[in-house]
C-alpha cells in the first residue's frame, strides 16, 4: 500500500514543532514528530500525527491490496521465507494459533 500525507497533515506536522500547546505555556515546543502508521487486518491503513498539544490527529488513510504474490515475491509459494521448525510447528497444531501472509 501506499500513504499520501495531505498538505493538512503536514501542516500539523510542522505546528507541532514550531509552537509551544497553550495548555502548557511554561513548556518549550516539543522537538520532534511523533507520526503512528497503524496496519489493519484487511490492508486498512491509517496514519496519525501528534499536534503541538500531543493530541492525536488521522492526518491519512489508504488501502493495501492483497500481494497475490505474497511477502516473497512468489519464491516461496506464498509461504514465509524459512519453514517452521517441528516444535513450533506442532504448538501452532495445538493452540491453533494461526499464521499465514495477507
Amino acid at each position: 500500500g501506499w500513504v499520501d500525507i495531505p498538505e493538512s497533515g503536514r501542516s500539523i506536522m510542522r505546528g507541532s514543532t514550531a509552537r509551544r500547546c497553550p495548555d502548557w505555556p511554561d513548556y518549550p515546543a516539543n522537538p520532534m514528530i511523533s507520526a503512528v502508521l497503524g496496519v489493519a487486518p484487511g490492508g486498512v491503513i491509517r496514519v496519525w500525527a501528534n499536534d503541538n498539544c500531543l493530541n492525536d490527529n488521522l492526518i491519512a488513510g489508504a488501502q493495501a491490496e492483497i500481494e497475490p504474490l505474497g511477502p516473497s515475491q512468489g519464491l516461496t509459494q506464498g509461504r514465509f521465507a524459512y519453514p517452521i521448525t517441528e516444535h513450533s510447528k506442532r504448538y501452532i497444531e495445538r493452540y491453533g494459533i494461526p499464521y499465514g501472509s495477507w
